[in-house]
Order: structure tokens, then C-alpha cells, then sequence
């Protein structure tokens, strides 16, 4: 099994292929505003490097949100028109569980700054099922730290990518035209749109 991970959500920019489960090449960037211009050369290179043709590829992992409003949509289109040409399975991942995936304690919680003191947060059981993943103040993620007591995990800690992977083998195969990034709040200049209505 070929597996291709795409994470563009944020700056970091992670491309990863992995065979049955194992890492054969890691790609991880810091590219902010250039992942239209990097994100498929990337891709490109990692297969090359590894003498696999895109008809070998098996499967899509694709990160798909919350984070940067251009960079989600960038992975998730790439991810979406790969399969769909390829006619290979795809799953998505939100970027607040893939940070967890592969950690232990009874409650862990992802966070990633969404600037002025606001968070997106995913908070998750032992077994990774989902409590919650919101937009929030910091006054709430620190009544939600208080609360549970869990394993805290920030954008800058390291994806596991083969426990993501590992993780994703369980879920369907999703419909690349049904795929959508997530955002969890409206871009800034729509926010401003919507306070003139």
C-alpha cells in the first residue's frame, strides 16, 4: 500500500510517502504564501525520488483544516483532482486530530493560534473521538484545560505521520467531489463583510 500525506494547512508545509505504513520520504517546508508555487513540485519530487509512478499511488491522507483559508484550499484541491484522476481512495483528517494521533493520556487537546487571543481547538478521549473541535477565546480553552486536564499539543509539535496514516487505514473512502476544507470560522475579510450587513 502507497500512501501520499498532504498537509498545507498552515506555513509548515508536510508531504509525506509512506509504504504499508512505513515513511519512504518526508518533505516539510516553512513556504508561507507559496504553497501554490511549492506544493506540487513537491509532490512530484517525493515520487521521483522514490521511482513510483502516480498510478502506483494507493491512497490520499489529506489534511483538511483549520488553518491558513488559501493554504487548506490549496492541499485539499491538490489532494481532491489527484484522486480523482487516479481513481485511488482519499480520506481527510482535520489538522486539530492529526496533532494527537499517535499521543496517550486520558484527554488530549490540540491547539492552533488563530490570532488577537483566539484558538482553534480540538479536544479528544483516550481513544481519539472527537469532544469537541471549535474556534475560541483563550478564556475558553483555559476553562476547557481546567476542566479536562489533558495532554496539551501545539502547531509546533510534529505530526506522527505513520500513526495518522495507520489511524486512517480504519475510515471510508470518501467521494473526492464531496471533500471540503474545514474552517471553523469565516475568513477575516468575510467576517468584515458580514459586520456591514
Amino acid at each position: 500500500m502507497i500512501s501520499l500525506f498532504i498537509d498545507t494547512c498552515l506555513s509548515d508545509v508536510s508531504i509525506s510517502l509512506l509504504k504499508n505504513n512505513k515513511i519512504l520520504s518526508y518533505i516539510s517546508n516553512n513556504i508561507p504564501g507559496e504553497h501554490s508555487i511549492y506544493v506540487t513540485k513537491y509532490i512530484e519530487n517525493i515520487l521521483k525520488e522514490n521511482k513510483i509512478d502516480p498510478k502506483e499511488v494507493n491512497e490520499i491522507v489529506v489534511v483538511n483544516g483549520p488553518g491558513s483559508f488559501t493554504g487548506v484550499r490549496i492541499g485539499v484541491t491538490i489532494a481532491k483532482m489527484f484522486a480523482y484522476l487516479t481513481k485511488i481512495r482519499i480520506v481527510t483528517i482535520t489538522s486539530l486530530k492529526a496533532r494527537v494521533i499517535g499521543r496517550q493520556s486520558n484527554y488530549l487537546l490540540s491547539m492552533i493560534d488563530a490570532k488577537h487571543d483566539n484558538y482553534y481547538v480540538g479536544l479528544y478521549d483516550k481513544n481519539y473521538n472527537k469532544i469537541k473541535e471549535e474556534f475560541m477565546s483563550k478564556d475558553l480553552l483555559d476553562a476547557l484545560v481546567k476542566k479536562y486536564n489533558p495532554l496539551i499539543v501545539g502547531e509546533k509539535d510534529k505530526y506522527l505521520i505513520e500513526d495518522i496514516v495507520k489511524y486512517t487505514n480504519n475510515q471510508k473512502n470518501e467521494n473526492p467531489h464531496s471533500i471540503n476544507p474545514i474552517y471553523l470560522k469565516l475568513p477575516e475579510a468575510m467576517e468584515k463583510n458580514d459586520k456591514r450587513v
